[in-house]
């Protein structure tokens, strides 16, 4: 029976508006940015999942939270759960369950470090688990412990919570590492070493020279890296070839090591600073310049990219010499495709990927239409949301300087008529519209498909040149 609302006590009423009022306010800023909004606690533990290392991840909550998210990547090995149930979720003996797995890891795991993670039913009571966690880590002085208020009920950005994600990770005590090409130079001897003794070689291989003394820098928020029969990225043979080390490109093939290492290199170029002010305020305190590269997908914006880390090292001319024959090629196949397929009407989707990738995120999901407007496409944004707030995001892509077309869609399960309608001819898509495209008869690449670097304009124009073969034909 509903209780007349009258008769609620004046406090009750007064905290469910201002309640109200909080989440009308956050669903207003969801429906007018780009970006999607996102679970802190699955984002971080997804996060953490793909992350090489010894270290562990514990869920503070009940079973169920353990399991909201995919569970893929390297450190599902040491992913562990408090198991809360609903009798110490109401009582609010959550303390030991908590204290007897962060001892139990301690001593059978032994990790470098551990990150706790609180679940949506922790925030409701008010747990204060970092407390638990303080006192267990002063029993482990040598394993860092971060205790994290994250839940479902923290709304917020995806990129928000990468930026909290990497500082944590950031913070941590440093742990300075060996030089990447040198790592890369063991390794080789080792799989040498080892086909010398079973009889693949005659001559046992030489170990490599210590490491020189060349500066190392990070890189953050670019593409991950496809082999496509290639030995290492472009970008890293380029600056290797300047005489710069590449530590990682975080997150994508960063380790736990890695992260640890940030703090020590020489500065970090990153794909849209703004996007991490807790990072940058982190790297800061050590006095690393935090720098500002563009998305390097297509010819202009690997550029711009190389460009930027040559003034900062003083290596320009250095890193011109070394990309002159690949960035002929680029140039060569940007011009080869545009002479045939000028002109192609794509649809490009916005506001349709929830995956926490930090190359998707950057520049609002915005990153790869300069090197489709290079090749020639006549581009139309589609935004997924309400068309009655088509105005602000009109505001919104004047701002950051895009000229496209664009049009609103409010569910996936309509794109096929809009592409249809629209007379598109290629989409570029989350990979869950595929069907869409399909039912609108046109051929689809997934957002963020495009190849990094000169090398990666070779491979998009060939990916795009074979969607396209029929209609140029």
């Amino acid at each position: 029976m509903t209780r007349d609302p009258s008769t609620l006590p004046p406090t009750f009423v007064a905290l469910r508006a201002e309640d109200e009022s909080f989440w009308q306010d956050q669903e207003r800023n969801i429906q007018g940015a780009l970006g999607q909004p996102c679970c802190t606690l699955s984002g971080i533990a997804s996060g953490l999942l793909r992350i090489r290392g010894h270290f562990a991840i514990v869920i503070h909550g009940e079973d169920e939270c353990a399991g909201c998210f995919r569970h893929l990547g390297p450190q599902m090995v040491n992913l562990f759960c408090t198991g809360l149930t609903e009798q110490e979720f109401v009582t609010g003996r959550t303390s030991e369950p908590l204290r007897r797995c962060l001892d139990a890891v301690c001593a059978e795991v032994q990790p470098e470090g551990i990150f706790v993670l609180g679940a949506c039913p922790v925030e409701v009571i008010g747990d204060t688990f970092e407390d638990v966690v303080a006192e267990v880590a002063r029993r482990h002085p040598a394993i860092p412990m971060v205790a994290l208020h994250t839940s479902g009920l923290k709304v917020g950005t995806q990129t928000a919570m990468l930026d909290w994600m990497f500082e944590q990770l950031a913070s941590l005590p440093p742990k300075p590492t060996p030089a990447p090409s040198w790592r890369r130079a063991m390794g080789h001897a080792a799989l040498g070493a080892l086909d010398h003794a079973l009889g693949a070689r005659t001559e046992a291989p030489a170990l490599p020279p210590p490491p020189e003394q060349r500066p190392t820098i990070a890189l953050l928020g670019l593409p991950p890296w496809h082999p496509r029969g290639r030995m290492l990225p472009e970008y890293v043979g380029v600056l290797d070839r300047a005489g710069i080390e590449v530590l990682a490109n975080f997150p994508h093939n960063a380790s736990f090591d890695d992260w640890r290492a940030i703090r020590t290199t020489a500065a970090t170029f990153v794909a849209d600073r703004s996007l991490y002010p807790k990072l940058g305020r982190v790297l800061s305190r050590d006095a690393r310049p935090f720098v500002e590269v563009p998305l390097p997908v297509g010819l202009q914006a690997t550029d711009a990219f190389y460009a930027a880390i040559g003034q900062a090292t003083d290596r320009g001319a250095e890193i011109e010499r070394a990309v002159a024959d690949v960035r002929a090629r680029a140039t060569e196949s940007i011009a080869t495709f545009k002479g045939r397929f000028e002109g192609v009407k794509l649809a490009y989707g916005l506001r349709m990927n929830n995956n926490y990738n930090a190359d998707e995120l950057a520049y609002q999901g915005t990153g790869d239409l300069t090197a489709l407007e290079e090749l020639g496409f006549d581009i139309t944004l589609l935004v997924q949301g309400p068309p009655d707030k088509r105005e602000k995001f009109g505001q919104l892509f004047e701002r950051r300087g895009l000229h496209f077309k664009f049009d609103m869609f409010a569910e996936p399960w309509i794109l096929g008529e809009v592409l249809r309608d629209g007379g598109f001819e290629i989409a570029c898509l989350a990979d869950f519209a595929r069907s869409e495209a399909q039912r609108a008869r046109i051929p689809m690449f997934p957002v963020r498909r495009l190849e990094a670097c000169y090398d990666g304009i070779v491979d998009n124009t060939v990916l795009l040149t074979r969607l396209l073969a029929p209609a140029g034909s």
